[in-house]
């Protein structure tokens, strides 16, 4: 018996669907933990240059990753909201 017969059709979609949210959310967090990245070292760079205090900077990126990973979950909760409404 194949994988495909053993589920039904909803269930199948649901399946579908929940694996497109987490695609949609991994997408959203790897391109913002990219550019987060990106501004940080610029940032660090720049301070570094400036003989200043990188404390406020390392906290500023913690927040940035901790605000990328609340958008990506957001994501997965659009995805599988819309995916819903019929």
């Amino acid at each position: 018996m194949t994988r495909r017969a053993m589920f039904s059709s909803r269930l199948e979609r649901r399946r579908q669907v929940r694996r497109f949210a987490v695609l949609v959310a991994v997408t959203v967090f790897a391109i913002g933990i990219g550019l987060v990245g990106v501004f940080a070292v610029q940032g660090f760079d720049f301070l570094g240059i400036a003989e200043a205090d990188r404390l406020p900077l390392g906290m500023a990126v913690l927040g940035a990753v901790g605000g990328v990973f609340v958008l990506s979950l957001l994501a997965y909760a659009a995805v599988r909201v819309f995916s819903r409404i019929e």
